[in-house]
């Protein structure tokens, strides 16, 4: 199930889920971008470049993750499709009965 399934149908869980993979992700950015575009400690405030860097990073890395959470739902929908072919044939009567 998609995050977005899940809490809808989820209630206060789905939130819960949604908020920690949401908690999840901005660190990963975080710590990614900071390590990539982070170079010079000197200074109390980032430079022109770091900042650039951080906005591109900041950008690719919630594209990709959106890019991934689509597949994934439709690699899901798909899967319940099958799913609900299998069970339909489950359900017809033999040939000839």
């Amino acid at each position: 199930r998609t995050m977005d399934a899940i809490g809808q149908s989820g209630g206060v869980q789905g939130i819960k889920y949604n908020m920690r993979a949401m908690a999840k992700l901005y660190d990963a950015l975080s710590k990614s971008c900071f390590k990539k575009c982070v170079t010079r400690f000197s200074q109390p405030d980032l430079a022109v470049g770091e900042l650039t860097c951080v906005d591109r990073c900041t950008l690719k890395f919630i594209e990709s993750a959106q890019a991934v959470t689509q597949e994934m739902q439709k690699a899901q929908e798909l899967e319940m499709q099958q799913q609900q072919a299998l069970q339909q044939m489950g359900q017809q009567k033999p040939f000839g009965s």
